[in-house]
């Protein structure tokens, strides 16, 4: 009796440890994960992760709340109630010796200094925010409240008010490099600048000020009459400047800031004349949303004295430009053309020939629901053979012959609107397209020849098609390349309540080399064979 009680408990244990794996550890607040993937709320750790993992919600007091969680935990994520959740103090996690990553989203009232200069010694990331917050969390932080954070390298800031934070606020972290300041409601630059400039160390900084409307010279307290910020920021390889409208840019306002990963604002066309005389040397990425109607040609010239790189243009009036608005724009590597369709709803007037004159872009992106042409090719005498990626939302209904036939080096297209026929041959001369998303359209059919001569194709997305199932015989037998097919949920007339699918017959000898194949019937996702009744 006694062995079958052990025998019993033993079970009993190994079912207790089970459950702790599947689901975490046992907590009233807390789940515990060896692995990233095991969590339902990975966000939290944006991609970081090594070690024990801690994820707690619903926290009114970090002290209380989190007693009892093992001490070895390497990423802590915590989650706090939406009120206030008055003092926080550092030294609620001394108990965490192998802590590297700490994200709190919550507002408190203050936050105090650890008084052990051994806590949080290993914490190499942290990230506050207050996202439940109206507006921004007025919390006072002091001088050197995190001086004891010696191996702080990346931190992350956002929506709490930096102007509630003393001015030497990040003074003594040694080794800081990675700064993020989110929408800290205040209206000068200079309040984000000035505080910035304790960090000695800093490499890579990212400030999004939607407030701020005006961009002013600096004036920090702590630099001398003939002092200059510049020298502050000059070990920087990489700063995005984020804002929301801006209505006056001072000259010299970002004088400190040579160089730019990235620039994101609303302007108008006499903003983009003063940009160059802000100070900035060369963008790499410009993030351009019109709130009028502008002339293209404007962002060109700002393109060719800023040496941009990737441009994403984004406007609620009709896109209208062609070879003859883009020559300054030759630079370019990479271009979006988004134009949303709220207030405005005249056609836009895209020539498509501009193409042609911009001979470094490798990547083209155009979402405009209104344009309903898209002749890439007809006017084209030589091939085009530097575009290697096309994403394409239009008003497109129908794909001809040789659609694409100029595009010799094209890797990646991706179509998604109403396309609803696609002639025969339409993709001939993509011989080298690796990628196909025909995905979210109106195609029904599928016949012999509408994928002939995508050679090198080893993806195809086809979901959220209204296919019907008697796709033609030998429709993808010569795209000898393809490795993944996703055709999606295929429909069935009534009158056929079975739908029947000879795989073999489709594919032919391919059907052997695919990794991965998805279909669909109603709701039931399935694995198939060579021939399947669904």
């Amino acid at each position: 009796q006694g062995e079958k009680m052990r025998v019993v408990f033993f079970k009993t244990v190994l079912l207790l440890l089970w459950i702790l794996r599947v689901n975490g550890w046992m907590h009233s607040k807390c789940n515990i994960y060896d692995y990233v993937d095991d969590m339902p709320d990975r966000d939290c750790l944006q991609g970081y992760s090594k070690g024990l993992i801690a994820s707690c919600k619903y926290v009114t007091d970090i002290e209380e709340d989190l007693h009892g969680l093992p001490q070895n935990i390497n990423n802590l994520c915590i989650s706090m109630t939406m009120d206030e959740n008055g003092i926080m103090s550092l030294d609620f996690f001394s108990q965490f010796h192998d802590l590297e990553y700490l994200d709190i989203n919550g507002c408190f009232s203050q936050i105090l200094p650890t008084g052990n200069s051994q806590a949080l010694s290993n914490l190499e990331y942290m990230r506050l925010q207050a996202l439940w917050v109206t507006g921004c969390c007025d919390c006072n932080v002091g001088s050197n409240t995190f001086r004891y954070l010696v191996k702080l390298s990346n931190l992350t800031i956002s929506k709490f008010r930096l102007s509630s934070m003393a001015p030497d606020v990040f003074n003594g972290i040694p080794n800081l490099r990675n700064v993020s300041i989110g929408n800290s409601c205040v209206k000068d630059l200079s309040e984000i600048l000035c505080r910035l400039m304790y960090i000695k160390s800093l490499t890579d900084l990212v400030i999004e000020a939607q407030e701020i409307q005006t961009l002013n010279q600096s004036n920090c307290p702590i630099l001398n009459t003939n002092e200059s910020m510049t020298p502050v920021f000059n070990n920087l390889t990489g700063c995005s400047l984020i804002f929301g409208e801006i209505t006056h840019i001072e000259e010299g306002a970002l004088d400190c800031f040579k160089n730019l990963e990235k620039f994101s604002s609303y302007l108008n066309e006499e903003l983009l004349l003063q940009l160059p005389l802000s100070g900035i040397k060369q963008i790499h990425l410009l993030r351009y949303f019109g709130s009028e109607h502008i002339d293209f040609r404007s962002i060109c010239n700002l393109v060719f004295l800023l040496s941009i790189k990737k441009l994403e243009f984004n406007t609620n009036y009709p896109i209208s430009f062609s070879m003859y608005h883009v020559d300054l724009c030759v630079g370019l590597e990479s271009i979006v053309l988004t134009r949303t369709l709220h207030f405005y709803t005249s056609i836009s007037q895209i020539k498509w020939n501009f193409i042609s004159t911009l001979k470094n872009v490798t990547y083209l992106s155009v979402y405009d629901r209104t344009e309903n042409s898209l002749d890439l090719c007809s006017f084209q005498k030589q091939p085009i053979t530097w575009l290697n990626k096309l994403v394409l939302y239009l008003n497109i209904q129908f794909f001809f012959s040789n659609q694409f036939s100029c595009l010799v080096n094209l890797l990646y297209l991706k179509y998604k609107s109403k396309l609803s026929n696609i002639e025969d041959f339409a993709f001939l001369g993509l011989r080298l397209l690796e990628y196909l998303d025909l995905s979210n359209n109106n195609i029904t059919h599928i016949h012999a020849n509408t994928f002939y001569g995508l050679y090198s194709l080893i993806w195809l997305d086809l979901r959220e098609n209204p296919l019907i199932h008697n796709t033609e015989a030998l429709s993808f037998t010569h795209l000898t390349s393809l490795r993944e097919v996703f055709l999606g949920k295929l429909n069935s007339p009534l009158r056929e309540p079975v739908i029947k699918l000879n795989l073999t017959l489709i594919f032919g000898d391919i059907l052997s080399q695919l990794t991965q194949l998805y279909i669909t019937s109603s709701m039931r996702p399935m694995y198939i064979g060579r021939c399947v009744e669904i």
